[in-house]
């Protein structure tokens, strides 16, 4: 049982801190794997379900936009983080009950809509439980519970994914939204609700200030030396940052496997929903198991040098199951036992980029506006899944599965060419 303020001791805040991010993985695991498998089985053609999929992570790019208001609109009262982590987790336990009133397969266009805006809400949970990290952990515990949250990540991928898949393959899908609702509200009334934020966190709104006037002075204050601030970190720390906004918007090395084809590729060689629920927990485990390596060698052999390493990496899976197709339609020449050597390789593969591109990007970053800098740079990279698995869904439709990895592939090359120019940032560095 969790204390009545979960966040006064060091334990407390590692179980508090992964629980939040595992209410990110659950939802998005359930909308990218379980619902893309059901839509895939409904009828669904790739086009639409890459469209689909792009609308999961359209509001994660957009998620930046979040920064400035969770600084500056505070609400003393329920805890400034506080009250926007409860606000945007109850919005999106809201969404998904929406959803359950009707079949996902029979009206897509209102699933999109609701799904986009169930992740708008997602990601403004993300920004506030960043921020109020930043403010509550300690120098010593900032490692442990990073690397605590991200498994979560991962594991909440695959309890909302694979779980919903196990349940769905026994009772039928529309089981799935109360599991899933439910496993939020848990976290919501048991972690959420009692967050107690420090008197010096709480205290930092604008209390002292008095009447509207002043207090729209006082918002415009801090909202012009933020930009100034924001200005600085880009146009006057070197050319690594603005670099990195070009590089950002390049794909991850290739990751067709990764977003569109992957869940309709399952669905198209005849894998059960146990099946398909069973090897997403293998490639899980795998992706966190490259994302550990890979940090752990960029760190010594260095971060640019390892992820153009690891961005070569991800394209030798892809190629090599692209070869293996006999024939330009449907799954000819795959085997559900090739294709779980190969998912499972690529996940590897896949994971080796996640803490290395990291790193380079914290690197970028200028302390004194690092909240918002950063979340930029994975926005733009939530941009890349969007536009990646449009146009990923509507070739395959037209070209087959084999002539959409082969582009992917070599497309991965591209942003290796920015990596030199990627130096860190001039600012703030001690």
């Amino acid at each position: 049982m969790l204390p009545a303020n979960v966040l006064e001791s060091r334990g407390g805040r590692l179980v508090a801190f992964s629980l939040l991010y595992l209410s990110e993985g659950i939802p998005f695991g359930f909308s990218a794997i379980a619902l893309v498998a059901h839509l895939r089985q409904a009828g669904v053609g790739l086009t639409e379900i890459g469209l689909f999929t792009g609308s999961l992570y359209a509001p994660w790019s957009f998620k930046w936009a979040w920064g400035p208001i969770v600084d500056l609109i505070r609400i003393r009262r329920f805890g400034p983080r506080r009250s926007w982590i409860v606000f945007c987790q109850s919005m999106m336990i809201l969404t998904l009950l929406v959803v359950m009133v009707f079949d996902p397969g029979t009206n897509l266009a209102l699933l999109t809509a609701l799904i986009i805006v169930h992740n708008v809400f997602a990601a403004g949970q993300d920004v506030a439980i960043d921020a109020l990290a930043v403010q509550v952990l300690p120098e010593r515990e900032r490692g442990l519970a990073n690397g605590f949250m991200f498994g979560a990540s991962y594991l909440g991928q695959t309890v909302g994914g694979s779980g919903a898949l196990f349940l769905a393959g026994t009772f039928g899908f529309s089981v799935t939204f109360p599991y899933v609702c439910g496993m939020l509200l848990l976290i919501l009334v048991f972690v959420s609700m009692r967050l107690i934020e420090p008197a010096a966190t709480a205290g930092a709104v604008l209390a002292p200030v008095r009447g509207a006037a002043e207090v729209l002075r006082a918002l415009i204050r801090q909202l012009g030396q933020y930009l100034r601030d924001l200005f600085r970190s880009f146009f006057r720390a070197g050319p690594g940052p603005l670099v990195g906004v070009l590089f950002g918007l390049a794909p991850s090395g290739a990751v067709a496997l990764a977003l569109s084809l992957s869940g309709p590729m399952q669905v198209d060689l005849g894998m059960t929903e146990k099946q398909i629920a069973g090897l997403n927990v293998w490639t899980t485990i795998m992706a966190a198991l490259g994302c550990v390596f890979g940090g752990w060698v960029s760190d010594r052999l260095g971060h640019r040098k390892m992820l153009a390493t690891w961005y070569v990496a991800t394209t030798l899976p892809t190629f090599y199951l692209a070869r293996q197709f006999t024939g330009m339609e449907g799954m000819e020449g795959i085997t559900v036992a090739l294709y779980w050597k190969v998912a499972i390789a690529y996940s590897f593969t896949s994971g080796l980029i996640s803490g290395t591109s990291m790193a380079v990007y914290m690197g970028l970053t200028a302390p004194i506006v690092a909240g918002t800098q950063f979340t930029g740079y994975m926005a733009l990279k939530n941009f890349v899944y969007t536009y990646s698995a449009t146009w990923q869904g509507r070739y395959a439709d037209t070209h087959g599965y084999a002539a959409t990895l082969f582009r992917d592939g070599w497309i991965a090359f591209l942003p290796l060419i920015a990596l030199p120019f990627l130096t860190p940032s001039k600012l703030g560095r001690k």
